[in-house]
């Protein structure tokens, strides 16, 4: 028999009659936390981006136990209850927070107070959000597991139930690190959080709850790779190389005007589609070898690909490097339109141009146009990106950077968002892609 519907902070819980004793709650390992020790204006940036909770509906989440729950006050604890009541977790899989809410604030105390630079400080006012889309990585936070046992006090004269709560919580929160400039996961680890709220409240329940998530994101400075991370010291495995070494016959660089070729330098150029999303690549030999970012075609083997005519056929990746984030596709055609890659930097102030398929798939075969701002070495991974006010879009990401003659000298990968930032776009230059994937360019001449 159901005795009513509980709604705390985004939690939906149900209490349902049972016979239930104290519930049993699991060990918390204590470990040190460790220093960081950088200070906070050397250290890398977080940002809470999502917080879920992974719990199936009617799983039992706490007791309210007869007997109460030891070292917490209380008043008649649990009198009115008939025997013994459950907390049954209401919603499922549900997003409980995130850098903005109530969980975001919990998050930000919890690790800025142990010095480490959280973006998102609730005390500002104005320039939140664009502290929060400057972040260099993301964090997500997927609860699996909660367990109390839970205390309700009840008038001292009369016995009627009080709307106040003490009790204990424990939760089990598996974090996932997202850097948003490899972008890539860098870092998965779990950590869990136990609090004991001793005098009873309004919002025990709610209380409880935070403190441990709390505690739980305290304990990521458990992590030695994560405080690496926070010190820029975590190193990064971009130097594994995929597969054999392979050679592919190179294309004579132009020396055309891109106004002159477009249409043959367009016909080079792809969709690369999984599942319900696409990004861009685009051909480099005869042979069909197509080349794109990592993260476009994830773990797959194959992908369709999309050729600038509408026709579809399917491809299959032949070597990915996570770490540079660019893939090789093979299409089992030849293809005589393939475009020249420049191995030489492109200087400041130089034409670019992008073409890809940004946002839909119907508008493939966009052109867009802008110049080199600078040759970027992001620190604490030591890659290199050309940055460049070309426009570029979700779906552009795996598309060719071209000079003004059609030679290509990047792949387009990432841009930086946030209300005060425009044109500040990253590619990857050819030549460290080609590096990343093990690809040597023979003269087209040598055959």
């Amino acid at each position: 028999m159901r005795l009513k519907l509980l709604s705390v902070a985004s939690m939906m819980f149900v209490a349902a009659c049972n016979t239930t004793a104290t519930m049993e709650m699991p060990t918390v390992d204590k470990k040190d936390l460790i220093e960081v020790t950088e200070p906070i204006e050397k250290q890398a940036s977080f940002a809470l981006s999502k917080v879920v909770a992974n719990i199936k509906r009617g799983t039992v989440i706490a007791h309210f136990p007869a007997a109460g729950v030891e070292g917490t006050d209380g008043y008649l604890c649990n009198y009115k209850h008939t025997g013994d009541s459950t907390l049954e977790w209401g919603t499922g899989t549900a997003v409980l927070g995130n850098w903005s809410t109530e969980l975001g604030e919990v998050f930000y105390q919890a690790l800025n107070s142990k010095g480490l630079n959280i973006a998102g400080n609730p005390t500002e006012l104005f320039r939140r959000s664009d502290a929060v889309a400057g972040a260099e990585y993301l964090i997500g936070a997927r609860i699996t597991k909660i367990t109390g046992n839970i205390c309700q006090s009840h008038h001292w004269w009369d016995g009627r139930p009080l709307n106040e709560y003490s009790g204990e919580i424990f939760i089990d929160v598996e974090w996932t690190i997202f850097s948003s400039i490899l972008q890539r996961r860098v870092l998965k680890t779990s950590t869990q959080g136990y609090f004991k709220q001793v005098k009873p409240k309004r919002d025990g329940i709610v209380l409880a709850f935070h403190e441990a998530f709390a505690i739980a994101s305290e304990n990521l400075l458990t992590s030695q790779r994560f405080v690496d991370i926070a010190s820029g010291k975590a190193p990064v495995d971009i130097a594994s190389i995929p597969g054999p070494v392979r050679y592919f016959f190179a294309k004579k660089l132009s020396s055309k005007s891109l106004k002159k070729r477009i249409e043959t330098v367009i016909s080079s150029v792809v969709t690369v589609r999984l599942g319900l999303g696409h990004g861009s690549g685009f051909v480099i030999s005869e042979d069909g070898l197509i080349l794109t970012n990592q993260h476009v075609v994830g773990d797959s083997k194959r992908v369709g690909i999309v050729l600038s005519n509408g026709i579809e056929i399917e491809g299959t990746v032949l070597a990915r490097n996570e770490g540079r984030d660019v893939a090789l596709i093979k299409i089992p055609l030849r293809v005589p339109s393939y475009l020249p890659v420049r191995l030489e930097r492109p200087a400041r102030l130089e034409k670019t141009f992008v073409i890809g398929t940004p946002i839909r798939a119907g508008l493939r075969s966009t052109v867009t146009s802008g110049v080199v701002s600078a040759i970027r070495i992001e620190p604490r991974s030591g890659l290199s990106f050309i940055q460049s006010d070309a426009a570029v879009s979700p779906g552009n990401s795996g598309g060719p950077l071209l000079d003004e003659n059609g030679n290509v000298i990047g792949i387009s990968v990432l841009k930086f968002i946030g209300k005060s930032s425009e044109g500040l776009n990253m590619f990857i230059p050819i030549d460290e892609a080609l590096e990343a994937l093990n690809l040597k360019p023979k003269p087209a001449s040598s055959r």
